[in-house]
C-alpha cells in the first residue's frame, strides 16, 4: 500500500507523520552539516595553520557532493527514496567516523580527514533528490508552499544552533564535533519515513546514464528551472567564500571558537526569522520578485561586511538582516520545482537542478582560502560581494524568471 498523499487530502501538515519524520531526518542531517561547516575548518586551521588546506577540505567535500548528486537523482527514481535517504545518512556517519580516526592523539592524518570529508560530502549529495522525491509523495500539491516553508524554517533553525555547537564542541576537543555528527546522521537514517512509491507505467526503459541525461535535459529545456539553476550557481559562490574568510580571520585573530560559531549562525538566524513569513510570501508573490528582493538584500549585506568585518558583533548583525528575505525565495524555488516536475522524474530533476547551483562552491572554498593566505581578508570579501551583485543582475535580467506565475496559479506540467 502506498503512502502517497491524495490531492484532496488537506489535513494539517503537523498530522502528516511521514512528512514530520522526513523533516526530522532533514534537520538531523542539516545540523550535522552545520556543525561541520564550523568545526572542520577550525580543526584543519589548528592542525595545519593553513587557510588553503582548510579550503581544500571544503573543496573536496563540495566536489564529492556535486559528483554524487549529479548521478544520485537517477538512483532515487530507480529505487525507494526512503532507502536512498537512509543509506546516504548512514554513509555520512561513516565519513565523520573516519575524521575521528584521523584525529588520534598521536598523529593528525590530514589525508584521512580529506577522505572522511569526501565520503560524508558525497553521501550528502543523495539527500536533496531523495528528500524532494519524498515530499512529492507525502505532501498534497496545494500544501507544497507551506511544506517548503516549514522545512526551510526547521532546517534554518538547525543551521542556527549548529554553528555555536560546532565551535563549542571544537573547544572541548577536536573529536567531539565529528562524534556528534555521527550520532546525528545515524538518527536521520533511522527516522527517514518508510514511504513506498507507485512506479509510473509510462516511464520509458533506459540505461542509467540515459536517465541521468533525462534529468539534466528536463532542467535545461524548462526555462524556469534553467534560470533558477543559473542564479543559484552564482549565489552559492559568495555563500562559501564569505564564511570561510571570516572564520580564518577570526581564528587567526584569536577569537573564541564559540564566538566564531555564533557569527557563523547569524545568517541562519536571519533565515529562521524570515521563515515565519516565507509561506505567505512564496504563495502571493511571483518568484522573480521574491528573488530580486532576497538577492538584493543578500548583496547589500555582502558589501556591508567588507566595512564591518573587523567587528564580529556588527558583522553578525549585518548577516542576520541580509538573510531575512531569503527563506521565501528558497521556499518558492522548492515548491515550484516540485510542482512542475512529473513524479517519475522527481529525483533526477532535483539532482540536476541542484548541481549547477553547487558547481562554484568547491571553487569558492579553495579559492577563498588561497586568497586569504595570499592577500588577507579584503580581496576575497570584495570578490564575494561583487559575485553577489552579479547574481542580482542576472536574476533581474532573466525574462524566464520574471514570467513565472504565482504558485497558486501553477498546475503540474
Amino acid at each position: 500500500m502506498s503512502d502517497e498523499r491524495r490531492p484532496g487530502d488537506l489535513s494539517p501538515l503537523r498530522r502528516n507523520r511521514p512528512f514530520q519524520r522526513l523533516v526530522f531526518a532533514k534537520v538531523a542531517n542539516e545540523l550535522s552539516s552545520a556543525v561541520g561547516n564550523v568545526a572542520l575548518p577550525l580543526v584543519v586551521l589548528a592542525t595545519t595553520a593553513s587557510a588553503t588546506l582548510a579550503g581544500l577540505a571544503l573543496f573536496v567535500s563540495s566536489a564529492a557532493l556535486i559528483a554524487a548528486q549529479a548521478f544520485g537523482g537517477a538512483l532515487v527514481d530507480r529505487h525507494s527514496p526512503s532507502l536512498v535517504l537512509r543509506l546516504s545518512s548512514f554513509t555520512q556517519a561513516l565519513g565523520w567516523a573516519l575524521v575521528i580516526l584521523a584525529l588520534t592523539p598521536r598523529e593528525h592524518l590530514f589525508l584521512l580527514i580529506l577522505l572522511g570529508s569526501a565520503l560524508a560530502g558525497g553521501a550528502s549529495g543523495f539527500d536533496a533528490p531523495s528528500e524532494q522525491a519524498l515530499v512529492k509523495l507525502v505532501v498534497p500539491r496545494r500544501q507544497l508552499g507551506h511544506a517548503a516553508a516549514v522545512s526551510q524554517g526547521r532546517e534554518a533553525s538547525a543551521g542556527l544552533i549548529g554553528g555555536p555547537i560546532g565551535g563549542l564542541l571544537y573547544s572541548l576537543g577536536p573529536v567531539m564535533a565529528p562524534a556528534v555528527q555521527v550520532s546525528l546522521n545515524v538518527l536521520a537514517g533511522v527516522f527517514a519515513p518508510p514511504v513506498s512509491r507507485v512506479q509510473d507505467p509510462a516511464a520509458p526503459p533506459g540505461g542509467y546514464l540515459s536517465e541521468v541525461r533525462a534529468g539534466f535535459g528536463f532542467v535545461w529545456h524548462h526555462p524556469g528551472l534553467r534560470g533558477i539553476a543559473i542564479v543559484s550557481g552564482l549565489a552559492n559562490l559568495p555563500i562559501v567564500v564569505l564564511p570561510l574568510t571570516l572564520i580564518a580571520f577570526y581564528q587567526a585573530r584569536g577569537d573564541h571558537p564559540v564566538a566564531i560559531g555564533i557569527l557563523a549562525t547569524a545568517f541562519g538566524a536571519g533565515i529562521v526569522g524570515g521563515a515565519f513569513i516565507a509561506g505567505p510570501l512564496s504563495s502571493r508573490l511571483r518568484l522573480g520578485r521574491l528573488g530580486g528582493m532576497a538577492l538584493a538584500a543578500f548583496a547589500l549585506g555582502q558589501f556591508a561586511v567588507v566595512l564591518t568585518f573587523a567587528s564580529l558583533p556588527l558583522t553578525a548583525g549585518v548577516l542576520f538582516v541580509s538573510a531575512i528575505p531569503l527563506p521565501a525565495f528558497n521556499a518558492a524555488i522548492s515548491a515550484y520545482t516540485v510542482t512542475v516536475t512529473p513524479p517519475s522524474l522527481m529525483g533526477r530533476v532535483a539532482a540536476a537542478s541542484g548541481v549547477p547551483g553547487m558547481v562554484l562552491m568547491p571553487i569558492g572554498a579553495l579559492g577563498g582560502g588561497a586568497l586569504f593566505d595570499a592577500f588577507g581578508s579584503y580581496l576575497p570579501l570584495i570578490l564575494s560581494a561583487v559575485a553577489a551583485a552579479c547574481t542580482v543582475a542576472v536574476l533581474v535580467g532573466s525574462r524566464d524568471l520574471r514570467q513565472i506565475p504565482r504558485l497558486s496559479e501553477l498546475g503540474e506540467q
